[in-house]
């Protein structure tokens, strides 16, 4: 068969990528090494990626080593992608020839064979490091165990069951003073496991003298005693309604069980707090419906809330003098057996630097350049470690009133994601970072460029969003910021 002619074409030209309108903003990330930035960028705009290209840049100029960084996430698979990008942005530099002279070549290669001597991971993770480096000031055991979320739960669930046990043989008079308020060790089970999970939060202190119970008495009384008048004897043809089925239930609870039992009178008393209306057609006349509905309104304003009010936090008041015998016996046993939960690593490393301003002046030298992504997901505790590191005041103690020293504070975060509340990370939080950061000198930088979205998507979404979101910043929400997507 005859040989076929081969023909071959050129491969179409790859189109050039358009100038992205925050390239000035990216550039400085990667130059700017002197001053402490906020960057503020939205999903799919490049986050991680400007946060790997500071820690190159930082250790190519020789203004950090891979042992005076600390690079802060906080998953543990978040943390180990970071790692992963982070080496293969120091094997492409070093391939691609992009350190500027053979001193940047030996920083980088020093970095990359040295990798393994940075923290790069979660924020309980850098805690405990901190921790096991100084022990001796904050009273731990220096080999102490870190118990993640599931093994907290677990030794937590076996920490309240030996807390029963204890409160049973010893306080009898807590278990009592419960019982006198209607309530039991289990009713407290999901409050000991919230309080647990917040235990630098003080609680509410509650009512200490019990509610006037003599007096809702009397106000109950006289109120089923008008309804006994107001209320026809005989059901309705159309039935009772709902105002009218309520008061028949008291009437039966004050025939069958009587108002002498404190606790009796305000399982009563709960059942009133609610709206039944009157159903003109169940009444003798639409009068005689509006008198009474208004009288019983009156009755729910004049005594049922005030009421509820008073037994509420009295209620509290008792629980919390079982629960926090209990949070301390949970503690105990955590401290006992050298045993940390997420919590315990912040709070100690928080207070280990707060308390000891030497502690705080070496690890300041330690790591001199803290760099934080996912930020909107920090919590006040672990925002106080962060300025704590990186506060030029290593004397002052309240680490609102810190601004960080220049250049060592990086943070990446979207606000517009600050919503979700996790362990107590919110817009406050954050914006009151924001507003210590430039205090110091520092800068808010905005990565609008999305690398993730269609440009058909973006036609379609940012005209919600811009009427959705507020044009400036408020206390409570992000400011609109348009998705200027890269790809066509």
């Amino acid at each position: 068969m005859p040989e076929r002619k081969r023909r071959t074409a050129a491969a179409p030209a790859r189109p050039a990528r358009p100038a992205m309108a925050d390239e000035a903003a990216r550039e400085r990330i990667r130059t700017d090494l002197e001053t402490t930035f906020l960057v503020e960028a939205g999903a799919g705009s490049g986050k991680t990626k400007s946060l790997v290209d500071r820690m190159v840049a930082l250790i190519a100029c020789g203004q950090a080593t891979i042992q005076t960084m600390a690079a802060v996430t906080f998953t543990r698979k978040a943390a180990a992608e970071l790692r992963g990008r982070f080496q293969l942005a120091l094997e492409r530099s070093l391939r691609t020839g992009a350190a500027s002279d053979p001193e940047s070549e030996a920083r980088l290669r020093a970095a990359l064979r040295d990798l393994e001597q940075g923290f790069i991971g979660t924020i309980h993770s850098f805690c405990a490091r901190l921790l096991r480096e100084r022990p001796v000031e904050c009273g731990i055991d220096p080999d102490f165990e870190e118990l993640d979320d599931i093994e907290n739960a677990v030794f937590r669930e076996q920490c309240w069951h030996d807390y029963l046990v204890l409160a049973r043989l010893e306080a009898d008079d807590v278990l009592r003073d419960l019982d006198d308020v209607g309530l039991s060790p289990e009713d407290l089970k999901d409050a000991f496991n919230t309080l647990s999970d917040y235990p630098e939060v003080v609680p509410a202190a509650g009512r200490a003298e019990p509610p006037d119970f003599a007096g809702i008495r009397a106000g109950l009384e006289a109120f089923l005693n008008a309804a006994a008048g107001a209320v026809p004897d005989r059901r309705p043809e159309a039935g009772w309604d709902g105002l009218q089925s309520l008061l028949r239930r008291l009437e039966g609870r004050r025939g069958r069980l009587g108002f002498s039992d404190h606790r009796l009178l305000m399982e009563t008393i709960e059942l009133l707090d609610k709206s039944p209306r009157a159903t003109r057609k169940c009444w003798p006349s639409k009068e005689a419906a509006e008198a009474f509905e208004a009288t019983f309104q009156a009755f729910r304003d004049g005594v049922v809330s005030p009421a509820l009010r008073d037994w509420r936090e009295y209620r509290h008041a008792k629980g919390l003098a079982f629960l926090g015998p209990a949070l301390k016996f949970f503690e105990r046993s955590r401290r006992d057996r050298s045993r940390l939960n997420f919590q315990d690593q912040l709070l100690l490393a928080a207070e280990l630097l707060r308390e000891n301003p030497e502690v705080r002046r070496y690890f300041q030298a330690r790591y001199r350049r803290v760099l934080v992504d996912e930020f909107q997901d920090t919590d006040p505790i672990q925002a106080e470690v962060l300025f704590y590191l990186t506060g030029t005041d290593a004397g002052e103690k309240d680490w609102t009133k810190l601004v960080p020293l220049p250049g060592s504070l990086f943070l990446v975060g979207d606000p517009k994601q600050s919503i979700y509340r996790f362990r107590r990370a919110d817009i406050d939080i954050y914006n009151l970072v924001k507003d210590g950061i430039r205090r110091g000198g520092g800068e808010v930088l905005d990565l609008t460029a999305n690398f993730r979205s269609l440009s058909g998507l973006a036609g379609w979404m940012n005209p919600i969003f811009q009427r959705a979101f507020p044009a400036t910043a408020t206390p409570c929400q992000a400011a609109y910021a348009p998705l200027e997507t890269v790809r066509s």
